[in-house]
C-alpha cells in the first residue's frame, strides 16, 4: 500500500511539473465576436500567446528545534509555588496529628518533576496533585516548604515557609472541664 501511494505522489509531481512547461495557450476570436483561450491549435498556422512569467515568492524558513507541545512546555519555567493551607501562624487541634496540606504551582506541574514537601527541613512526602496528609506528626511548632524537584533531586522552585503550631491533648495536663 505505502509503495502504491509513493507511486501516485511521484506521478503527480511528475506531472505537474512537466506539464506547465509543455503547455501553450492560443488566443482565437470567434465569429460571433467572443475571445475563446485554449492550449489546441485550429491550425499550424495558429501563433501561441507569449504569458509574462508566472509570479512566485519565496517562503521564510521554519525555525527547527522543538515542536511539540510538551517540548514547548518544558523551555518555560515555573512562576510562582505557596503552600495554601494551612496559613502561616495557623494552630492546628488534631489528637492524632493530622495535617493536610495544600500547595499552588504555576504553571502546571510537568510530567518529569515532581511536587515534594519538606516538613521542619526534612521530606515527608510527594504529590502530583498538590495535596499532602501528614500523619502523626507532633505536637508543636513545624515549618512547611514545598519544592518541585527534577528527577535528579534538584530543587527547581521552593515555597516560602509556613509556620504552623499543632496542639495534641497531653495526657500529663489533660482537659479538666467540670
Amino acid at each position: 500500500m505505502e509503495i502504491l501511494i509513493r507511486f501516485f505522489v511521484l506521478l503527480t509531481l511528475t506531472v505537474g511539473i512537466v506539464m506547465p512547461a509543455a503547455a501553450e495557450i492560443y488566443k482565437r476570436t470567434n465569429p460571433d465576436g467572443s475571445v475563446e483561450f485554449t492550449d489546441v491549435p485550429r491550425s499550424e498556422e495558429e501563433k501561441p500567446v507569449p504569458l509574462s512569467p508566472m509570479s512566485t515568492f519565496k517562503t521564510t524558513p521554519v525555525p527547527q528545534g522543538r515542536t511539540s507541545t510538551a517540548a514547548r512546555a518544558d523551555t518555560k519555567k515555573y512562576s510562582a509555588i505557596s503552600v495554601v493551607s494551612p496559613a502561616h501562624e495557623a494552630t492546628i487541634r488534631d489528637n492524632t496529628g493530622t495535617v493536610k496540606v495544600n500547595v499552588s504551582l504555576s504553571p502546571a506541574l510537568r510530567s518529569r518533576h515532581k511536587l515534594v514537601l519538606l516538613v521542619d527541613g526534612e521530606q515527608k512526602g510527594e504529590s502530583r496533585t498538590g495535596s499532602f496528609t501528614l500523619n502523626n506528626l507532633d505536637r508543636g511548632s513545624h515549618s512547611l516548604v514545598a519544592q518541585v524537584v527534577d528527577k535528579a533531586g534538584n530543587a527547581l522552585i521552593s515555597s516560602a515557609p509556613v509556620t504552623i503550631y499543632l496542639f495534641r491533648q497531653s495526657v500529663i495536663r489533660p482537659n479538666r472541664a467540670r
